[in-house]
């Protein structure tokens, strides 16, 4: 009888040790999530609000907003190959838009990027689709992010034919179109162009 209450204890022992370490190990988890969670807050709270309606183009210069950035959040939640944020495009209840500049052939160029509010990444997208120069193509777009999560991009593209022998083009053979292409954030942060 004796070594079966003994074995009991034992048992209880083991057992409580056994509870107490997942506890240990459930809570470092909840910690580590809680510090992600905290890491994007931080990062956002360092992020300045976006005046709107915000207009750009290739040719033209962004603003100069958030100049307090946290920089090594930056790092963890930026757009692939952006240099630096620009800002708050907006914030609701469950999402937020953040625009970061990249770097492009004639400046800095804006991605959007949508987060949950726990800095899971919904969707991104550019708009400089276009522009650029090349013999025989020119192109450019004006960008304006507006209230609403509207954003509306118009275009101007200039081609010219080129001579027989495709080394220059021709001159007063200049075609010119525009086009107009918008895109609306939804309520659940995904980026849709209509």
């Amino acid at each position: 009888m004796r070594q079966i209450i003994i074995a009991t204890i034992f048992l209880s022992v083991l057992w409580s040790c056994n509870s107490s370490t997942k506890k240990e190990k459930s809570t470092e988890s909840d910690k580590a999530t809680e510090q992600t969670n905290s890491d994007f807050e931080i990062y956002i709270s360092t992020l300045d609000q976006i005046k709107l309606p915000l207009e750009t183009n290739p040719l033209g210069k962004l603003p100069e907003i958030s100049k307090n950035f946290d920089k090594n959040k930056f790092e963890k939640y930026k757009h692939t190959w952006a240099s630096q944020p620009l800002g708050i495009y907006y914030q609701d209840e469950k999402t937020v838009g953040i625009i970061d500049c990249s770097i492009g052939d004639w400046g800095h160029v804006p991605f959007l990027i949508t987060y949950d509010l726990k800095g899971n990444k919904i969707d991104s997208t550019g708009f400089y689709d276009k522009s650029g120069q090349d013999m025989g193509y020119k192109a450019i777009e004006y960008v304006t992010f507006n209230t609403g999560r509207r954003i509306t991009v118009i275009d101007t593209v200039k081609r010219w034919d080129f001579n027989e022998d495709e080394t220059d083009i021709i001159e007063g053979s200049m075609k010119m179109t525009t086009g107009k292409v918008e895109y609306r954030v939804l309520d659940n942060g995904q980026i849709l162009k209509k």
